[in-house]
């Protein structure tokens, strides 16, 4: 199972999430963005929606 990780910073529990991500087999865990502060080009974009379209699971942190 591909899973894909989006830091956004909107969840207050986010570190209980992170927990329980940390017991997933660390190969299920394939990509972590983190995407709560600004930036990024175009290309990091493009890389990130890859990413998201290949993942069986998608998990916003």
């Amino acid at each position: 199972m591909q899973v894909v990780v989006l830091k956004l910073g909107i969840f207050p529990d986010a570190g209980t999430l992170e927990q329980a991500l940390a017991r997933l087999p660390p190969e299920c865990v394939q990509s972590v963005f983190d995407v709560s502060k600004p930036g990024g080009g175009e290309r990091d974009w493009d890389r990130v929606l890859d990413r998201l379209l290949a993942a069986d699971r998608i998990i916003v942190v």
